[in-house]
């Protein structure tokens, strides 16, 4: 196998997003311990294939897009790796259905309930696969992979029974970290569509994306800082300054690429403004190392 064919599966599974999915289902499985303690069983090789399990989703859904895109590849981006013909179309479709059928596999071995919102999350990327380049509404679809990491990595902890048993309590947590990552997301795609539209916009226009970036501001500090937790102000102010300095860089240089990527990037410092209330000082340099991960593998091959 070639170097360019090797960078190509890599560009096509989005690897560079990796750490972004790792730091997702850390928190999931924070914000599962913090409640079901009592109830919740912490395995060292349970957690590690949950982990494979959600990179396995991820690289799958990736590859079914690319796999699924080749009409719209070929007539705007004939150099990407399927078009081109560099790898068969037939072979990255084996690849996804390899991927997320492993990964749903793997995830049900571990915990029954987690299996459950994993098939959620396999429904959400067949759902946006089929419908982005058509309805701006598969937006949620997108979002929603994403956000059922969480609830999938707390519930990897407790068996069925224990599932059954759980009553609500985790519900509003969870719930507040879907709105917030989802946020996040749609800011991303908004402030990406707004800079290259070729129409005027209009300032409020421009200001709304930048609103939802902040949306974890609103969705995950916001809480913990109504409830006087000081320890919720080093991640704020990190994420604050990360995000205020990528919006300045795009609107200095125009490169919605960049920042498409540095914000993807920037996922884990949004999980950073409740993993470092969660842990202790050892655990706070995760997020941000995952996030410069992130960044890192974007050198090898593209995040988009």
């Amino acid at each position: 196998m070639t170097r360019q064919k090797v960078i190509d599966l890599l560009a096509m599974s989005r690897f560079a997003n990796l750490p972004t999915v790792w730091s997702n289902g850390l928190l999931g499985v924070l914000i599962g311990w913090t409640v079901f303690r009592d109830q919740a069983h912490l395995c060292p090789i349970c957690l590690t294939l949950l982990g494979i399990s959600l990179s396995f989703l991820y690289l799958g859904g990736c590859f079914l897009n690319d796999w699924h895109d080749l009409d719209f590849d070929t007539k705007t981006r004939p150099d990407r790796p399927i078009p081109s013909g560099r790898w068969p179309r037939q072979t990255i479709l084996s690849l996804s259905i390899i991927l997320m059928g492993g990964g749903l596999v793997l995830i049900a071995f571990v915990s029954p309930p987690a299996g459950l919102f994993a098939l959620g999350i396999l429904i959400c990327i067949l759902a946006y696969t089929k419908w982005h380049k058509i309805s701006p509404a598969s937006f949620f679809f997108m979002a929603g992979a994403r956000a059922l990491i969480y609830p999938t990595a707390a519930f990897s902890l407790l068996s069925w029974n224990q599932f059954t048993q759980s009553g609500d309590q985790i519900t509003a947590p969870l719930i507040l970290l879907g709105v917030g990552l989802g946020g996040y997301i749609l800011g991303i795609s908004l402030t990406a569509r707004a800079e290259t539209s070729k129409d005027p916009i209009s300032d409020a226009r421009k200001t709304f994306p930048i609103l939802c970036l902040c949306a974890p501001i609103f969705f995950f500090s916001a809480p913990l800082l109504l409830t006087n937790n000081s320890n919720a102000i080093p991640p704020l102010v990190l994420f604050i300054a990360v995000v205020a300095f990528i919006v300045r860089r795009l609107r200095a240089h125009h490169d919605v690429g960049a920042f498409v990527s540095r914000t993807l990037a920037a996922i884990p410092l949004v999980d950073y403004l409740f993993i470092f209330v969660l842990t202790p000082p050892a655990f706070w340099v995760i997020c941000p190392l995952l996030a410069l991960a992130a960044l890192g593998l974007q050198k090898i091959a593209p995040a988009t």
